[in-house]
């Protein structure tokens, strides 16, 4: 079975600012999938977190079948 794309979120840190600042980490299914839907050839930093706020965005408002799984 192939492996299905994850993002875990390893911590949110909320800001003064009101802003969050939040630490990631990705499978290489998530990586191979952002590589093909974008169209980039390579993973960068400020790429995959522009990436990752849009699907969180979706996930919180459960659009284009994104959810969000809390996992023990």
């Amino acid at each position: 079975m192939k492996p299905k794309p994850e993002i875990k979120v390893l911590d949110i840190v909320d800001n003064p600012n009101g802003s969050s600042l939040i630490t990631f980490e990705t499978n290489e299914a998530f990586d191979q999938m952002y590589l093909k839907k974008t169209g980039k050839k390579r993973l960068t930093k400020k790429g995959v977190g522009n990436y990752i706020k849009e699907i969180l965005t979706k996930a919180i408002e459960e659009k284009d079948g994104f959810s969000i799984e809390k996992k023990q």
